[in-house]
């Protein structure tokens, strides 16, 4: 027993003797200092090496245990740039998915889901859809909108109270709830804090029910044509821009590809007694001779895409004895005087069908009006009844099967051709976080869930 005391004594004092205390004596340290006086060059270096290797060890060691006890987080901050070609109004519609909010919003599923309403209730066997809205929104206020930028003018709206928002139709309206996925609400994830004439800049909203955005400006910038943002792209004045499948992109830059349900189509003015006969369009459908020589206005815009379609189309119909005469125009008179008075033979286009595929605004007879999309002056009956059914059924099942019939018809009375179905590239920088792949129904859904991007990031303990 007294042995071990005296063993616990010395092991105490021995302690005693390593303390700080007395390790960090002047008379030691003057030791320590003089060392590089007494060692070797070789000395030296060994030291230095291995002190170094210790270090960088530990670095590594401490290194690992903080990626394994740490996940990385988004953090707020950093701008993003786009590059858009086109002019100033053309800049509206993109804005519109970063400022605006719709009462739905769609999932890259197809799937349906609460965006400015929390829920909702289709009614009276579809005659009716009610949009129960999350708290802090007015439905009033959204009312009220509605009416004053005239959004659905030939719904009728109703609030039987501040958190619903009732909308009414004659007969039931099965493509509304896709209707409703639209950003036609100001108060979407960013606002504009800046315009210029050739760029926008927008700030991240504070009060954005998902949350503030974690990227804290976007900027969307103007180019009058592809080869010039082509060029901003490879100097690095861009992070993201819209692009053609076999354009140019910066090596750190990932394409994203979104199907649209947009289509380039040719249609025959039905009105034109030449093209009536509808073994002749199917002939040029197929691309066969037809049964006499024709002399035809083809109308299209001035997109160089559409002239060069255009152009294919004037050659290849040469050999079917049809002669084409090719016109174009800007967007503005096309959509404002020559569509309107259906002033063409056959006309290149593209049709968009929208979030739903209903084709009611393209095909039905009542559309045949200047202000209807009826490009081809088409009427046939039982057509028009599909169409209607397919408006007031609600089961997805049944509409495609309707539509699929409304096809078939189509498709043997030809009074369009389609050319292509189009697809959106979607160019952006690896450094921009968030984003796995990009969906919806026309270009500017690339901004869906645009507050999940991030540029800046932090490591957070798991």
């Amino acid at each position: 027993m007294k042995k071990n005391l005296n063993k616990k004594k010395r092991f105490s004092s021995f302690w005693r003797g390593l303390s700080l205390k007395r390790l960090f004596t002047k008379d030691n340290f003057n030791v320590i200092r003089s060392l590089p006086k007494v060692l070797s060059k070789i000395d030296r270096y060994l030291i230095l090496f291995f002190v170094s290797v210790i270090a960088v060890a530990f670095f590594f060691l401490w290194r690992d245990y903080w990626l394994k006890t740490t996940h990385e987080e988004p953090a707020f901050g950093g701008t993003y740039t786009e590059g858009i070609v086109g002019e100033a109004k053309d800049l509206d519609k993109h804005i519109a998915r970063l400022t605006g909010a719709g009462l739905t919003y769609l999932e890259s599923t197809g799937e349906i889901k609460g965006d400015l309403a929390e829920s909702w209730e289709i009614q009276q066997d579809g005659k009716v859809y009610q949009f129960k809205l999350r708290p802090g929104y007015s439905s009033s206020d959204f009312a009220n909108q509605i009416t004053t930028r005239n959004i659905w003018p030939n719904i009728k709206v109703s609030t039987p109270s501040e958190d619903l928002l009732v909308f009414n139709f004659d007969q039931p309206f099965s493509p509304f709830l896709y209707a409703s996925t639209e950003p036609v609400f100001s108060y979407g994830p960013y606002k504009i804090s800046k315009e210029e004439k050739t760029q926008i800049t927008l700030q991240a909203q504070d009060n954005y029910w998902r949350g503030k955005p974690h990227i804290e400006k976007i900027i969307l910038k103007l180019y009058p044509n592809t080869d010039s943002l082509i060029k901003a792209a490879k100097n690095g004045d861009v992070m993201g821009y819209l692009k053609e499948k076999d354009d140019w992109q910066p090596a750190d830059f990932t394409t994203y590809e979104m199907s649209l349900p947009r289509e380039l189509d040719l249609f025959f003015n039905l009105s034109k007694p030449d093209l009536q006969n509808v073994d002749r369009r199917r002939n040029l459908r197929d691309n066969k001779p037809i049964d006499k020589d024709l002399n035809l206005v083809l109308v299209t815009s001035e997109n160089p895409k559409n002239l060069k379609v255009a152009e294919d189309i004037k050659a290849k119909w040469k050999d079917l004895k049809v002669n084409i005469e090719i016109k174009k125009y800007d967007n503005i008179t096309l959509q404002k005087d020559i569509i309107p008075q259906r002033n063409y033979d056959i006309l290149l286009y593209g049709l968009d069908y929208g979030a739903d595929p209903d084709p009611y605004p393209f095909w039905h007879h009542t559309q045949i009006k200047p202000d209807g999309m009826n490009l081809s002056n088409y009427s046939n009956k039982n057509a028009d009844k599909l169409m209607e059914k397919a408006r007031q059924t609600f089961d997805s099942g049944q509409r495609d099967d309707l539509y699929n019939q409304l096809k078939g018809i189509l498709d043997q009375d030809v009074p369009f051709i389609t050319l292509e179905k189009e697809t959106c590239y979607y160019s952006v920088s690896d450094d921009i976080k968030g984003i796995t792949k990009i969906y919806g129904f026309a270009e500017t859904d690339r901004f869906l869930k645009v507050s999940d991007r991030y540029i800046k990031s932090k490591r957070v303990k798991n």
